[in-house]
Formats: structure tokens, C-alpha cells, sequence
């Protein structure tokens, strides 16, 4: 007798189980999935101890009709798809037909329905996979499921769940996605009794940011909307002073199912960089419309992880999209954005990506960091606080510019530029050339990075086993009070401390740190001339807002916040 045999239908649902629900929070998402999929506009969600005990999803979506409700809990039937060229033209969150199958075969499920065509609702009760009960009771039209003694036949899997407040975390978070992919619906998460979440469908993204994050983030985060070859980008992003040390708060829906991907991972950090700080990481929510031949979600049971079909015109789209909101801000209380960053923003992505093509492309010397209209303010010049902060006044704002930090982004984007648009000629020449004695370490360094710190304007060579020869540096406005010999073993000290593995990493880090080495510093006394230059020079910028370390040139003060104060 052979060893091969087929499986029963309930041991195949609970393998089914094993890769679609391994825990409370997968049930709460398969069946809130069903409801969005079947139009619904108020969801109420609750659930007992973490999930395991009961969950229940009410909704006012179209409902089950009454012939469907038995076939609805078979395997691999749905209303979604016909054939598997359908899932080129399916929007819907499900479309497998699996998760009602699997979560029965696991546990006690009740589910009432009506539609707007029946008189009554229909209810069935199934256990373990088998219908113990059908019968007709009242109902309001819409659907209503609960799911009580989760894993209650497998014992193994029960076992593995965590504490109830951990598996109601989980359940939380997931809830948030869906409100922050629908503020459009109402939602309401009830845990033990107690109502712990709630939105009210008023269509406005930031006020489940609100709801979420807290007053903070909501008044730090800017919107994003932005289309390019089918491809709608929409949601915020948070400014500058809201980055973080993790990604945990970036989160990218594609047709409102919140999904992973690499590229728009990668596309997300490209598009912060330079504005958030090296190591820092943007805040975003974000939704992609596009059409579904465009994608494929149905490489993994949870349908998170996505292939695109053009990986390419993905990322660029996706890093327009940020670049654009970042630019789009006002700058001491000038509100004119420019409408003209496109040019800008492709040439910054080449820069981080397509380095020989950038080259060829700017060999006619065209400046690219500078707006075409210079942002025009009246202001008043106040004074300089703590020797570090420029105070001015424009109409019923004060302005407090960081004059390190304005002067560091200034020389920043210079340095960029002389790469981008002057690689034969992006040096100044010493005087007298500089002979340095180096450790072993450092030697190593430039060794290994000399090109690259040639490319950004130092003209160096070896002198010697210990030591180098500096003929010439960045052709930038140097205001620091330092010696360029200074200047060099403070950018090289600073690269050696936080030396990155990656040379991109290397790269921004070393634009950064020349930048902040040759600025004006704290305690600096400027004056009043020198003051209008840098502000005047700041104006002409297409991105001014922050250093390349992510602290804000500027902190305004409204005339309204002051007389609250």
C-alpha cells in the first residue's frame, strides 16, 4: 500500500489556518477586509481577551444573500474572481476565498447577514469547519461575525499566543492602518467591554493622525498629493522635526492595503535624505492608486509583500512624491511654493543614483539648487540671541534662524552643486600648500576613500606613508574662524568616528560634515550686513529648511503664541 494519501477537507482548512490566521489579529483583519470589500462605512470591532476568547466585526456593508451564506464558508469560494485573469483587473482586499474557511475550521463562527433585497437575516453557526446551525432572524442590512475559542480544536497553535494585552496591541495597531488607509469610514475597537479606539469617518487624514500620534505630529506633518503615469500618491508626510530612529512610522498602502516593499523602502530614505538627518528616518502615511496590472500581491498568504511589474517608475514616482511635499513648505512666512522642482528633484535623484549620467547631463554649468523666483520677505531685523539665533520680524511672526544650521545647509547644497554642475573646477587653491601627519587609521581612510574626497573639492595626494599633501579645498564661502588644516582633520575625525559600510552612507555623510566644519558657528558674532547676505541667500534656496543633519534652520513664533504664553 502506498504512502501517498488525500487529506481530508478539515485537515487541509487547518493547514490553510496554519498560513492565513496565526492569531487573533489575523481574523480581525480577514474579516474587516470582507466588510471594506463589501462597501461598508461603519465598523464596529470587538474583541475579549486579546482576541482569543471573541471577536466580532459588525458592518453596515451589502451583506450575504441567503444562498451564499453556506458556500461562503467553503474553501476557495469567493465572489471576487471567476478566473486567475481577473487578478489583473481585482482591487478587492480578498479575493482567495480561503479566510472564512479557515478561521471556521478553528473555532465557533457565527454569522448573521441581510441584504437590502431580503425581508429577513439569515444566520449560521459553524464549528470546527461544520455547520451546526442555519435559521432566519432580524437584522439590519449588513453583516455581522463572531469568532469565539480561537485555535480551541489545536491546541499547539493556542499555545503559542502571547498575552492577552499583546495580542490586543497587535490588534490595535492593525485597526489604526486600516483607519489611517480609510478615514473615511467610521471605526470602533472595543476591548473588554471598554471603547479604546474611534474614528468618525469624516474623511480627513489628519485627524486620525491626531488620533494616533497626538497634537504633535498632527501639526508637524505635511500633505502629499501627487500623480504621475496612473499613479496617484496620497497622505502626509511629517516635516523634518518629526524624524525618527526607526521606520516604525512609515507606512505605505498600495490600493489601501497597507504592504512591504524594498523598493519604496529604499525610494522613501533617498527622498528624506539630506533633510532628516543621517541615521534618522521619515515620517510618512502614504496610499498608491494604481491600476492592478501594475502589481502583483498574491506572492504571500498575507498579501504584504508585493512585486511591481516597473520597479523603476515606482521608486522615481514614489520619490517625487516625498521630494515635492518637502519642497512645497513655507520659509519665514513666505507661502509661494515654486512649481517648477521637478528639474531639481530629478537632478537630486540622478545624484544619488545615476552619478555618470549626471555628469554628462550638467556639463553646460546649469544651477539647479536655486529657485527661479527668490522667495521675497519684508522683514525686520531684531537682533542675534545667545549669539547663535538671528531674531527677525516679518508682519506678526518672529523668526529665530539657527545661523549654524542656515549656513550648513547653504554650504551643503553649494558643495552638491559644484559636483553636480563643476567637477573640474570644484577646488580652491591653497596659498601655501598643507603637509598633515596622519595615524595609520586615518591614512587607511583616505586611502580608501580618496576619490571621493577628491571628487567633493579637496585636492590631496599622498605625501609619504603618514602623512598628506593639501593643495586646495571645497570651492565654498568659508566663514568658520578655523584653519583649513583644521577644517580637514575635524571632517576626517568626524567620518572615522562614524564610518559607514556603505559608500552612499560615506558619501552624504562627507557632503555633511565639510558643510558643517566650514560653517559659521554658534558664538560667532556676525553682522548685520552678514546677517542680510545669509538670509538673502537662504531665500534664493529651493530647500532651506533644515541642515543636512535634520535641525530646522528656522523656529517661528506667532504674535498669537506669545500672548497665550
Amino acid at each position: 500500500m502506498g504512502n501517498i494519501v488525500l487529506l481530508d477537507d478539515l485537515t487541509i482548512n487547518k493547514i490553510a489556518a496554519g498560513e492565513v490566521i496565526e492569531r487573533p489579529a489575523n481574523v480581525v483583519k480577514e474579516l474587516i477586509e470582507n466588510s471594506l470589500d463589501a462597501g461598508a462605512t461603519n465598523l464596529i470591532i470587538e474583541i475579549k481577551k486579546g482576541g482569543k476568547e471573541l471577536v466580532k466585526v459588525i458592518d453596515n456593508g451589502k451583506g450575504i444573500k441567503q444562498d451564499d451564506m453556506e458556500i461562503a464558508l467553503e474553501r476557495h469560494a469567493t465572489s471576487k474572481i471567476r478566473k486567475v485573469e481577473d487578478l489583473e483587473h481585482t482591487y478587492t482586499m480578498g479575493f482567495r476565498g480561503e479566510a472564512l474557511a479557515s478561521i471556521a475550521s478553528v473555532s465557533k463562527i457565527t454569522i448573521i447577514s441581510r441584504t437590502a433585497q431580503d425581508d429577513t437575516g439569515s444566520k449560521i453557526v459553524a464549528e470546527a469547519g461544520e455547520i451546526i446551525e442555519k435559521s432566519q432572524t432580524g437584522s439590519q442590512i449588513g453583516t455581522s461575525i463572531s469568532v469565539e475559542n480561537l485555535f480551541f480544536n489545536t491546541p499547539v497553535r493556542y499555545k503559542f499566543l502571547k498575552q492577552d494585552a499583546t495580542e490586543t496591541k497587535y490588534i490595535k495597531e492593525f485597526i489604526q492602518k486600516v483607519a489611517l488607509a480609510n478615514p473615511d469610514r467610521a471605526i470602533k475597537l472595543i476591548t473588554d467591554g471598554k471603547t479604546v479606539f474611534q474614528t468618525n469617518g469624516n474623511g480627513k487624514i489628519e485627524d486620525v493622525i491626531y488620533l494616533i500620534y497626538g497634537k504633535q505630529i498632527k501639526e508637524n506633518i505635511v500633505k502629499v498629493n501627487y500623480e504621475e503615469e496612473n499613479i496617484k500618491i496620497t497622505g502626509v508626510i511629517g516635516n523634518t522635526t518629526i524624524a525618527r530612529d526607526t521606520r516604525k512610522d512609515q507606512i505605505i498602502f498600495l490600493n489601501k492595503r497597507n504592504i512591504k516593499n524594498q523598493i519604496l523602502t529604499n525610494s522613501g530614505d533617498q527622498a528624506f535624505k539630506g533633510s532628516t538627518g543621517i541615521g534618522k528616518y521619515g515620517f510618512y502615511v502614504l496610499n498608491l492608486e494604481m491600476p492592478a496590472n501594475y502589481y502583483d500581491v498574491n506572492v504571500h498568504p498575507t498579501k504584504m509583500e508585493v512585486r511591481f511589474k516597473d520597479e523603476s517608475l515606482i521608486y522615481k514616482t514614489l520619490y517625487h512624491a516625498i521630494k515635492s511635499a518637502i519642497l512645497s513648505k513655507e520659509f519665514l512666512g513666505n507661502t509661494q511654493t515654486e512649481n517648477h522642482n521637478e528639474k531639481y528633484i530629478e537632478n537630486e535623484l540622478e545624484f544619488l543614483t545615476q552619478r555618470d549620467k549626471l555628469f554628462e547631463q550638467n556639463s553646460n554649468n546649469e544651477e539647479l539648487i536655486y529657485r527661479e523666483d527668490k522667495r521675497k520677505i519684508d522683514y525686520k531685523y531684531i537682533g542675534i540671541l545667545f549669539r547663535t539665533y538671528i531674531i527677525i520680524q516679518v508682519e506678526n511672526e518672529i523668526f529665530l534662524i539657527d545661523q549654524h544650521a542656515a549656513h550648513e545647509r547653504l554650504l551643503y547644497e553649494q558643495i552638491k552643486e559644484n559636483y553636480k554642475s563643476k567637477v573640474n573646477s570644484n577646488s580652491q587653491m591653497m596659498l601655501i600648500p598643507e603637509v598633515i601627519n596622519l595615524t595609520h587609521k586615518e591614512i587607511e581612510f583616505i586611502q580608501k576613500n580618496i576619490e571621493l574626497i577628491k571628487e567633493y573639492g579637496f585636492d590631496i595626494e599622498m605625501f609619504g606613508d603618514n602623512a598628506v599633501k593639501i593643495n586646495g579645498i571645497p570651492d565654498i564661502e568659508y566663514r568658520a574662524k578655523s584653519n583649513k588644516k583644521n577644517i580637514f582633520l575635524d571632517i576626517l575625525d568626524e567620518m572615522i568616528t562614524n564610518e559607514r559600510s556603505s559608500i552612499k552612507d560615506i558619501e552624504e555623510r562627507f557632503i555633511a560634515t565639510v558643510a558643517c566644519k566650514a560653517a559659521v558657528k554658534a558664538n560667532m558674532d556676525l553682522t548685520p550686513q552678514e546677517v542680510d547676505n545669509l538670509i538673502q541667500e537662504l531665500l534664493t534656496l529651493k530647500n532651506p529648511y533644515t541642515c543636512p543633519h535634520g535641525r530646522p534652520t528656522t523656529i517661528k513664533i506667532s504674535k498669537e503664541q506669545l500672548l497665550k504664553m
